[in-house]
């Protein structure tokens, strides 16, 4: 840093500069004005010293300044774009993982002549900044600080080889995420979902099912296996027609033999509750903790549940729970048999029979709608309603066939027993020796992987699906699989002090512009990105930086090995 003082031939006045010799973005040595201190002749009228101090101010400086004030007025500076460098963090955990060397090591047997790691950045940064599709992804590709330079052909050619590589770079991820945070799988969660397309075309993928966003349309089944920590361990897609039960034992297979998984403690909800799964996971020497269902179990089974024997109260009596040991013999479809020995875990809380009177409520007002206007009874498709409503065309008294006006006949005893049963929630699982309290801590987890489901659609877009080809569909997942374990990890690392979408923010809206002469102003960033910052061991909080701080920021990021 130095003063520079000139004079124009025009005037009488001599200006002052606080001036930096840099180099630009080929390297050639130049200067820009960092700041005018205005006339020399008025500035000397207050101190006639003025000149020697601010030279030696200026040799105080550090070339690798902060926040010094730019005058955009006299230095006459240039407005451009702004140009997102959030992406910084996201690029530090693709190197961290080392995901350039796997691709690097599959691509020099291609014959592809795009660059696969480009594209993979570009799709993985975009569906976390900016969810959208292929295509508005390509378009947006000028954004980043540092522009990425791929073309739309070459985008939907790279699905394909994502699809090839799938199953080798989940177990890549897999050995890299517990090298570097200690990843545990003792006790892993599993869940299925679905994704819908928007054609009614099916194919060997593509099938329309139960879908659980009540689409018409053909759909596909993902199967998400997550460990403790929320951070996605692997996936799989099955035809839309598999049921959810049907997906566990495939999928846990190739995990086995391509993971190296040892024993397993999985946990999943009802609809994973089979008795073929539970005898599969049994066999392999693994473990299982499920919820069951209670309605519509046996009488015997429900009036165990309801009996008031073995529970064991809180002081403010809002939660009780009890178990039980049972064993019972499980026939599997190739007529094997196998006997469980289980624990079975009963509790009841208030906060749940609140929660389900509550939902009652409306389930008797329409109930009794129903019960007063037949008609609307064929109209309703709410089975919730229907189990406890009977349509009777016979006139009971008189035993004639009533053909123009239906009676609705309400089961109460059913309606009763299920009223009984509100705040109840039945556990079953293989760890005879967990106490209950940890069986049901344990269980609790698993909001873990439906949560991860609802970034997968919302947050980050993951549905509808709008590629139409079954391995671009494919490479799709796999693209929004690293965006969730990437979101994932940086929720990780800030202890899960924030939601997905706030981090997702945070990262989007770190901007800059490019004013002039390697000048940029940077937009003002809140608090989750500045703790994102903290665990980075990073800190770029001016108003204005050069392009070399830019950089030396990006370098420090990825390089920096502290977390």
């Amino acid at each position: 840093m130095y003063i520079r003082v000139t004079k124009s031939p025009t005037s009488k006045f001599s200006k002052v500069y606080l001036v930096e010799g840099y180099r630009d973005e080929n390297g050639k040595v130049k200067q820009r004005i960092i700041k005018s201190y205005g006339n020399l002749e008025e500035l000397q009228k207050e101190d006639p010293n003025i000149l020697e101090k601010l030279k030696e101010e200026a040799k105080k400086i550090p070339s690798n300044i902060v926040d010094i004030p730019v005058d955009l007025k006299d230095t006459n500076l240039s407005m451009e774009k702004d140009k997102n460098y959030g992406y910084f963090f996201l690029e530090k955990i693709y190197y961290e993982l080392e995901i350039p060397k796997f691709i690097m090591s599959f691509q020099t047997n291609s014959k592809e002549e795009y660059d696969l790691n480009e594209i993979l950045k570009l799709l993985v940064y975009g569906r976390i900044l900016n969810p959208m599709s292929k295509k508005a992804t390509f378009e947006q590709q000028e954004t980043y600080f540092e522009p990425f330079k791929v073309t739309l052909p070459s985008i939907y050619a790279s699905l394909s080889q994502f699809h090839k590589i799938k199953q080798d770079i989940q177990y890549h991820l897999h050995q890299k995420v517990n090298a570097l945070y200690n990843r545990d799988v003792s006790l892993v969660f599993y869940d299925v979902t679905n994704y819908y397309f928007e054609t009614d075309h099916e194919d060997d993928l593509k099938k329309k099912g139960i879908s659980k966003e009540n689409k018409k349309s053909p759909i596909i089944q993902m199967g998400l296996l997550i460990d403790r920590n929320g951070l996605p361990i692997a996936y799989q897609l099955f035809p839309g027609n598999t049921h959810d039960s049907r997906t566990l034992e495939p999928f846990i297979e190739k995990l086995r033999k391509g993971f190296n998984l040892g024993r397993i403690i999985l946990t999943a909800d009802k609809g994973l509750n089979s008795k073929e799964n539970l005898a599969y996971l049994s066999m392999k020497k693994d473990g299982y903790i499920v919820s069951q269902k209670v309605r519509g179990t046996s009488k015997e089974f429900i009036a165990k549940v309801l009996d008031e024997e073995g529970y064991v109260y809180n002081k403010s009596k809002t939660f009780k729970v009890k178990s039980f040991i049972r064993k019972r013999k499980v026939e599997r479809e190739n007529k094997s048999e196998i006997t469980l020995e289980e624990k079975v875990v009963c509790f009841w809380s208030k906060n749940f029979d609140v929660y389900e009177k509550k939902k009652r409520e409306k389930l008797e007002e329409r109930i009794i709608e129903f019960m007063e206007t037949p008609s609307k009874y064929n109209a309703s498709n709410r089975y919730g309603i229907k189990k406890y409503l009977k349509l009777q065309h016979i006139d009971k008294k008189t035993g004639e066939i009533e053909k123009i006006k239906p009676i609705l006949e309400f089961d109460r005893e059913k309606y009763e027993r299920d009223v009984a049963l509100d705040g109840y929630y039945v556990l079953v699982t293989s760890e005879l020796e967990l106490s209950e309290i940890d069986i049901i801590e344990k269980y609790r987890g698993l909001w873990k992987i439906e949560e991860s489901f609802k970034v997968l659609k919302s947050d980050l877009e993951g549905r509808p699906v709008y590629v139409r080809r079954n391995d671009y569909i494919e490479g799709h997942f796999l693209v929004c699989f690293l965006a969730l374990l990437f979101i994932r990890i940086i929720e990780l690392k800030l202890n899960h002090k924030y939601s997905t979408r706030r981090i997702q923010e945070a990262l989007k809206e770190a901007k800059c512009r490019k004013l002039n002469k390697g000048i940029y102003s940077l937009n003002k960033q809140d608090e989750v990105y500045r703790e994102i910052e903290k665990v980075f061991n990073v800190n770029l909080n001016y108003r204005y930086v050069r392009l070399e701080q830019i950089r030396l920021y990006r370098r420090d990021i990825i390089h920096n090995n502290k977390n």
